[in-house]
């Protein structure tokens, strides 16, 4: 009930607004400022501080709130946290990364902003792993970066007044310029990269920096992250290759210092219903609350949502689509309002998160087209061209496309 005096406070401010505005213009101008002040208006409803009062659960398959079945549609805000516009595998040279920047507080305030405008309620933050360079959380190992760690506060902090839940990724699988597993290998001087899953100090080395998120008390509002709603779940990484045993531990750890949140692996092609004996010996481990799919016709990962939830659900675990690729590289207009489409009809898939929404800088202009593939994943609000298949009005369409989606699972239980 507070929230809603305070939107209807709101809405009187922005009528008192526009009478005191037009007093003295003419009908063309007032219908424009009129226009913009209910857009404003609607931003301030849409935005909903109070959904992110309570922890998402685990039920039966599904996601939980207040009793209540929680489905989602959202994006990979992946750069909020610390932002690279060369995006470039590095290979040996993990660590040495240049051109990174933290995003500042007007920025990742428009990204919510505009999620929020896509009907958006979830983000997942694969830039909350970051390790190896000298902006990172961990810049060397064992020493943490406060002013890094001031940023994760400030995402968690505009997520939260913003009606945003968030995908906390700890860790990467691959070379860029967040460092991840590799990094965590160089440092213990492991070439191998399959030592990570054994390797004492390197399992050490994870938990530490695990333990410094998760027990973090947020400098603006007084929260430690393991009591902040705000986080849906926390996830081991971004596309792990992890054996069963390894996430097992993580999960039990992390469980250890937060039983209030779920946890999801970070392994994403273990839920594929093509390898039915591996699917089936990872949802049988107790301590994992949701497993995931990762979808791009690109990377021979064909669209299997309908097949790969069945087994997942029916265990009692929670599916659910953490990439997937939206553009005309992956999919045409048609098959992506049929996946989209799908995923509303069933049930038995929770959420589905694109890859991935860029935002603007500070004076407006869109942010960088970034390398690795950019040209054909990065998606701009309303929409620019890219490159050959991704034009200005492509993007457009795809934009109404995933916005109507997202808007519909709000609404279906």
């Amino acid at each position: 009930m507070k929230h809603f005096k305070t939107r209807v406070v709101n809405i009187l401010v922005v009528l008192c607004l526009f009478r005191s505005m037009t007093m003295k213009m003419k009908s063309r101008s007032i219908a424009g400022i009129l226009v913009a002040l209910l857009a404003l208006s609607a931003a301030t409803w849409a935005a909903d501080p109070a959904t992110n009062k309570s922890f998402v659960t685990r039920s039966d398959g599904k996601l939980v709130v207040d009793g209540k079945t929680f489905r989602f549609s959202g994006a990979n805000l992946d750069w909020l946290v610390l932002a690279n516009d060369e995006f470039e595998h590095l290979g040996n040279n993990i660590g040495t990364a240049t051109n990174s920047y933290y995003p500042s507080k007007g920025v990742i305030d428009d990204a919510f902003d505009t999620l929020v405008k896509m009907n958006g309620t979830v983000a997942r933050v694969w830039s909350v792993g970051c390790q190896g360079t000298p902006l990172s959380i961990e810049p060397e190992l064992g020493k943490f970066n406060e002013r890094a760690l001031q940023q994760v506060d400030y995402v968690l902090d505009s997520a939260k007044r913003h009606g945003i839940r968030l995908v906390m990724t700890l860790c990467d699988n691959w070379d860029f310029y967040t460092g991840g597993r590799q990094q965590f290998l160089k440092w213990r001087g492991l070439k191998d990269h399959s030592r990570f899953w054994v390797d004492s100090d390197c399992k050490a080395d994870y938990k530490a920096y695990v333990a410094t998120l998760v027990n973090r008390k947020n400098s603006l509002t007084g929260v430690a992250y393991k009591d902040d709603p705000t986080i849906l779940c926390w996830e081991s990484a971004n596309e792990f290759v992890s054996p069963p045993e390894w996430e097992r531990g993580m999960a039990v750890y992390i469980k250890s210092l937060d039983p209030n949140h779920l946890f999801m692996v970070g392994n994403s092609d273990v839920a594929n219903s093509k390898n039915a004996a591996v699917q089936q010996r990872w949802i049988a481990i107790p301590e994992f609350d949701i497993l995931q799919r990762h979808y791009y016709r690109v990377h021979g990962l064909p669209w299997a949502a309908a097949k790969d939830t069945a087994a997942v659900t029916a265990a009692g675990k929670v599916f659910i689509i953490g990439e997937y690729g939206w553009d005309g590289e992956n999919a045409t207009i048609e098959e992506l309002k049929g996946w989209l489409k799908e995923i509303e009809t069933n049930a038995t898939v929770s959420g589905d998160l694109f890859w991935a929404l860029r935002g603007r800088k500070e004076n407006g202009d869109f942010m960088a087209v970034p390398g690795a593939g950019g040209e054909w994943w990065a998606l701009y609000y309303p929409g620019r061209t890219t490159g050959p298949l991704n034009t200005e009005a492509d993007m457009k369409a795809r934009v109404r496309i995933l916005s109507d989606h997202a808007a519909m699972m709000k609404k279906t239980p």
